[in-house]
């Protein structure tokens, strides 16, 4: 019976302990939501994604097959549903949504962002430079799209101006993730030896 009683209690203050964890993390991710939402973690594997062109159009559509990529009309009609929100901006980037059909998702990577050449190759259109850099949580046919003030639309070129900044940004960034996984580590950790002194 003392046995007993005494593992519920601890029990209880585990899940106490858990509770406590749960509700520190909610709360640096709050703090640093606001920037995390214009500037996520710019950690991506954008740049990696595809290994560039060529190859012939018979291993092309052997891919696509596999892929199960829908035909000419069912892209086409994506392409028509698709919706696109008015840009905004701060001062390094311009913003917009693309809201996609729910039955493209089958076709899009998961976990991913995509690199120019895919989200083009899945009928989204528009001119060059955007870069899809973060999915929306809560609706995950909301695509999140970026570019840098000043972008040529035909060329995607990037102003030199603005190349510094954006380096500025990407460190600041960098900062932020390094800090709050150092803040829940230490949280942690504390969780962690407070259930040790208990025994």
């Amino acid at each position: 019976g003392l046995a007993r009683a005494r593992a519920d209690k601890l029990g209880a203050r585990g899940r106490a302990s858990r509770s406590q964890a749960v509700r520190f993390g909610s709360a640096v991710f709050g703090a640093m939501a606001a920037v995390m939402e214009q500037a996520p973690m710019f950690m991506n594997n954008n740049s990696a994604l595809l290994g560039g062109g060529g190859g012939d159009d018979g291993g092309a559509a052997a891919a696509a097959a596999a892929a199960g990529v829908p035909d000419v009309e069912v892209q086409a009609s994506w392409t028509e549903e698709t919706d696109y929100s008015e840009k905004y901006c701060d001062d390094i980037y311009e913003y917009r949504r693309v809201t996609v059909p729910r039955d493209m998702l089958r076709v899009l990577p998961v976990g991913r962002t995509m690199a120019e050449q895919e989200w083009r190759r899945h009928g989204i259109t528009m001119s060059r430079g955007w870069e899809h850099y973060d999915h929306h949580s809560p609706e995950a046919n909301v695509l999140l799209f970026r570019r840098v003030l000043g972008t040529c639309p035909k060329t995607g070129g990037i102003p030199p101006e603005m190349m510094e900044k954006v380096a500025q940004r990407e460190l600041y960034i960098a900062e932020l993730v390094r800090a709050r996984e150092g803040m829940i580590a230490e949280q942690a950790a504390r969780q962690e030896q407070q259930q040790g002194d208990m025994f």
